[in-house]
């Protein structure tokens, strides 16, 4: 273990350290530092309402809870990507040296990213008529799904922007007009180089077949993905597509999921079916192999992780976190330890966060080589089950006591990699103390002169 630290902190350390302060970089990690409060506003009402206890769910139901809770995860969460854009827009404008321009640059990201949306919303009657709506738009790329846009609108805007107010080309007012007005006009210009470039991208995916920027994305990443067959080399190819696509900021499991679907479920009913039969189960591997154990505490096997930082974290910033995360993440929400670490380029965690989903699955999958345990049974469970119990409704004591075994293995799979960036942390925050003291004792300076 020892060996272990010393390589991440003499060689992955510095080169993390490095990657991390690039600006462009560093105006991510902080963008979803910044959104932190809504995404933690989300997972808690999404953890409210969706734990999976009979009489629970059968009180939120009666008393129109269920409708109360819902509310926020729709205006949190289910939005994700437009406070994304806002986000890293408004940090990366700062950090090109331009604060004074940081809000209109959040702003005018956020109008673009509208501008890409596709438009038209159409839905299926029970009668099979079709309704559409072609001035609406759709929520469908609002949420995770549209993140991986507004981490690139944060980033191009801002650039934009900055290159247009430098070289001049602005509506400058008069002295006299008030600051506010005078920035606002300010603006003007660059807005409107932006919306005409953007414009012309829109009109140019149009004329594709792709229909627009963010299905092009997704068809071209999802795409290949479609040939991958029932096995479990392809399990573990779609997770680890999975994690390289939540590590560059699109959120992975959508992606990977209509393959998943496609390829599994039907597996899942016929492992079902049997079950209730009281046959032998024929498959080794279901779509419930992802929930169960890959996907242990969420997208990275962050339980284990939850845990460090929740009861052996020595900064503040991670113990803190820890602390309001660890509920939701045994109950497989993991927005908040996504998005409050944040995992998004983060190089400190590349491997454990690629590295444990499939060590998740691999251990299990062997005990089913070996006759130790039996495949699952194919029973969808909803999200906001929590994660012992998901083990005991898809196979019994067998599964739960395997659940246990990984969430210690992920335990010890992230702990010299959170060791290391505990320990950053904590040199970060004691700086951090030093530079307020430094400016504390200005300031009192400064007032004992007067």
């Amino acid at each position: 273990m020892n060996k272990i630290e010393e390589i991440i902190n003499n060689r992955l350390m510095p080169i993390a350290i490095k990657i991390q302060n690039n600006k462009y970089m560093s105006a991510i990690s902080d963008g979803f530092s910044m959104i932190l409060p809504i995404t933690m506003l989300g997972a808690i009402f999404t953890l409210l309402s969706s734990m999976q206890f009979e009489w629970y769910q059968k009180f939120l139901e009666v008393t129109h809870l269920a409708t109360i809770l819902g509310y926020t995860s729709k205006v949190t969460t289910d939005l994700i990507a437009l406070y994304v854009v806002c986000a890293i827009a408004y940090n990366l404008t700062i950090k090109l040296g331009f604060k004074k321009d940081a809000f209109f640059s959040a702003l005018i990201s956020l109008v673009l990213f509208f501008l890409l949306l596709p438009a038209g919303v159409a839905h299926q009657l029970e009668s099979g008529e079709i309704i559409s709506v072609s001035n609406a738009l759709g929520t469908e790329y609002l949420g995770a799904k549209g993140m991986f846009m507004g981490i690139l609108l944060g980033i191009i805007i801002p650039i934009i922007y900055c290159a247009v107010v430098k070289r001049g080309i602005i509506i400058k007012m008069p002295e006299s007009v008030p600051p506010t007005i005078a920035k606002s006009f300010a603006s003007i210009a660059p807005a409107f180089i932006l919306t005409g470039i953007f414009s012309c991208v829109r009109f140019g995916f149009e004329m594709t077949s792709y229909g627009d920027a963010n299905n092009f994305i997704y068809t071209i990443l999802g795409g290949p993905l479609q040939s991958l067959g029932n096995s479990p080399w392809s399990f573990i190819i779609l997770i680890i597509v999975a994690q390289l696509l939540w590590f560059f900021g699109i959120h992975g499991y959508m992606i990977i999921r209509p393959i998943l679907q496609t390829v599994f479920i039907p597996l899942s009913l016929m492992n079902l079916t049997a079950f209730e039969a009281g046959e032998q189960l024929p498959n080794a591997i279901t779509y419930q192999h992802y929930g169960t154990y890959a996907n242990l505490g969420g997208s990275g096997a962050l339980l284990g992780l939850a845990i460090l930082m929740a009861f052996t974290a020595k900064s503040d910033r991670y113990k803190k976190l820890g602390r309001m995360a660890l509920p939701a993440t045994f109950f497989g929400i993991n927005e908040p330890v996504i998005f409050g670490i944040p995992m998004v380029l983060n190089t400190i965690f590349f491997i454990p966060f690629v590295l444990g989903p499939i060590i998740m699955f691999v251990i299990p999958y062997l005990l089913q080589v070996f006759h130790v345990i039996e495949t699952l049974r194919g029973i969808q469970l909803p999200l906001g089950t929590p994660a012992l119990a998901y083990g005991w409704l898809e196979g019994g004591l067998p599964i739960l006591i395997v659940q246990a075994v990984l969430i210690v293995v992920q335990i010890i799979l992230w702990f010299p990699f959170f060791k290391a960036a505990d320990k950053q942390a904590m040199v970060e925050e004691k700086q951090m103390e030093i530079e307020i003291e430094e400016e504390t004792e200005k300031v009192r300076d400064s007032v004992a002169e007067v």
